[in-house]
């Protein structure tokens, strides 16, 4: 009886990590796509911002006509 007692509990003690173990990968890897979807954004952002400056100052028709295009 206290075999089967011993093998229920390293069962239970092994649910139990690999339960936890399971619980930490999936934190993980959540948070690398969180991180992922940040740098892309930033990138983007970025990206943007380099357009801006390599198209220099314009004036105010020439920005207008851009935002109702939709490339601005």
């Amino acid at each position: 009886m206290a075999g089967v007692a011993l093998v229920v509990t390293l069962c239970l003690v092994w649910l139990i990590w690999y339960a936890t173990r399971a619980g930490r990968n999936a934190q993980s890897v959540e948070t690398s796509q969180t991180a992922a979807n940040d740098a892309e954004i930033v990138a983007g952002v970025q990206a943007n911002m380099a357009k801006a400056q390599a198209e220099g100052p314009q004036s105010k028709e020439q920005l207008l006509d851009r935002l109702d295009a939709g490339t601005g």
